[in-house]
């Protein structure tokens, strides 16, 4: 790479690519190992990927009708808990790592942007940017050098080097951007008719982009020490490769301890202070998050006509002596209360609900694990529900209470013995402009029958804009508030509570 020079923006935006590079790695790993398997179909039918990424094959027994917790295989089985040497910030931290991940990714796109700017303003882009076909056989050329471990001649970049970088910043870059995007179950419901949003096959693509990234990431490294690491490394820390080497590699490991420095910090804080990493992480992203994604969605139905063969389970049944009860009862004398701020308090029963208006809908689950699958549900519309019971207008909130304890979390008891401060049952939170929507219903049918037990019945809540965790099952009642901040910690749900790391904005 004789002949080479680095202006200061180059430089500088190279370092901070490497910082974000490594944030992005780290808290994508940790995203893929909640669901360590890759397919091409929003099925995601146990046995049909085409990856597996974690070492523990899971059994897949599945009985939809059981209630005790150890007899049902749950999606949660087959977590792959990463270590926090690797990933960000590890020990089955899903919704945490996707805080980092954003965080990541708005900083990486906007130095990626800030560096094609600075590459067409000053001229640069002559270096990356392919002018003649002949450079693919150039290339191929330079490759069998390159294997004959020699260097190939050449004033500044040679041809593999040029197609590679180009490859990278204008094909893959874009390529990782999109497809992550596209795995939003808002984006998808925002533009149907320009987007058919199949989100495992984007999740593949999503997966051979990072393994792409790791592969350039080594070989580029490889390729700047068979050109001469120090002298090399001197263009790109001061621009120069006739830099003194003492001071290039005080600065070289300088960058690199701030960057693993950084790293192994975020780990310690994320598992030792989740609240208080949470709460800053949010200041950023959910703002931009919402922003982006919360608008009411206009889609009505996904584009199929067949259910999935297999519906995971995210999540145990209750076990608690009520809701057996009422399971024993077929469920005959369960009741939905809905109060709060609201002109006329309810108390709906079976029947009550099943002379409402009707709605039926095929449409995607999206889990924030990463799986998909496809069922029908057949429920009011919660627009029913909000015009009979009249809330006041400083009503912005819906929080739906369950009878779910989320008893396979605590050893120890019912959450409120161990603490105080979170509700004895599971409950979300979600924005009246997202009950709203037109898929916004309270389901009592899926796939033609009576919802299953494990999928919630006898009432679940589905929001087809939002992922999955927001779906309350084993719905009690509905409470119209101005804020949830009274509710629980105060953070819009059960998981955003005690798990610390979901966060309540769900759209993507």
């Amino acid at each position: 790479m004789a002949g080479l020079s680095f202006p200061w923006w180059l430089r500088i935006t190279h370092w901070f690519n490497f910082f974000f590079i490594i944030l992005l790695f780290r808290s994508g790993y940790e995203i893929l190992m909640s669901h360590p398997k890759l397919y091409w179909s929003d099925d995601a039918t146990p046995g049909d990927e085409w990856l597996r990424v974690g070492d523990e094959e899971r059994d897949t027994d599945f009985d939809k009708e059981a209630i005790e917790g150890e007899d049902l295989w749950v999606a949660e089985d087959e977590i792959d808990p990463p270590s926090a040497l690797v990933s960000l910030p590890g020990r089955d931290a899903v919704g945490m790592g996707r805080h980092w991940h954003f965080w990541g990714a708005l900083g990486w796109t906007v130095c990626g942007l800030l560096y094609v700017g600075g590459l067409f303003l000053s001229g640069e882009w002559t270096r990356l940017v392919p002018t003649s076909p002949a450079i693919f056989a150039q290339a191929w050329s330079d490759l069998l050098v390159y294997a004959q471990l020699q260097i190939p001649p050449a004033e500044g970049y040679n041809a593999l080097q040029q197609l590679t970088y180009f490859g990278v910043i204008f094909v893959l870059s874009p390529v990782m951007i999109l497809t992550g995007i596209f795995q939003a179950p808002a984006f998808r419901a925002h533009f149907p008719k320009y987007f058919d949003g199949n989100r495992q096959l984007n999740r593949s693509v999503h997966f051979i982009g990072f393994v792409a990234f790791n592969v350039f990431l080594f070989g580029h490294v490889a390729l700047v020490a068979a050109h001469g690491f120090w002298s090399e490394m001197g263009k790109i820390v001061l621009g120069s490769e006739t830099a003194p080497v003492e001071l290039t590699m005080a600065l070289t490991v300088l960058g690199v301890a701030i960057v693993f420095g950084f790293a192994a910090a975020a780990t310690w804080i994320s598992l030792k202070r989740p609240y208080l990493t949470q709460n800053t992480l949010e200041i950023g992203v959910d703002p931009l998050l919402k922003g982006l994604f919360h608008q009411v969605s206009t889609v009505e139905d996904d584009d199929r006509e067949v259910e999935s063969e297999f519906a995971r389970v995210n999540g145990r049944p209750p076990r608690n002596e009520e809701y057996r009860r009422h399971h024993e009862d077929g469920f005959e004398d369960w009741t939905v209360t809905v109060d709060g701020l609201v002109e006329n308090e309810l108390e709906l029963s079976h029947e009550d609900i099943r002379e409402m208006g009707k709605r039926e809908q095929l449409t995607r689950h999206d889990c924030i694990q990463g799986w998909t699958y496809y069922a029908s549900w057949g429920g009011v519309p919660l627009t029913e529900i909000i015009d009979r019971c009249e809330p006041h207008e400083d009503a912005e909130w819906l929080v739906f209470h369950t009878l779910d304890e989320k008893w396979e979390y605590s050893e120890e008891g019912p959450f409120e013995t161990v603490d105080p401060e979170v509700p004895e049952y599971y409950y979300e939170a979600i924005r009246l402009s997202k009950a709203r929507e037109p898929r916004s219903i309270l389901a009592y049918e899926m796939n033609g029958d009576d919802l299953p037990v494990a999928h919630g019945a006898p009432y679940r809540l589905r929001i087809e804009s939002q992922l999955g965790y927001k779906m309350a099952k084993w719905v009690t009642g509905i409470e119209f508030v101005e804020d949830f901040e009274d509710v629980g910690k105060g953070k819009g749900g059960w998981r955003d509570d005690v798990l610390h790391y979901y966060p309540n904005s769900a759209d993507i």
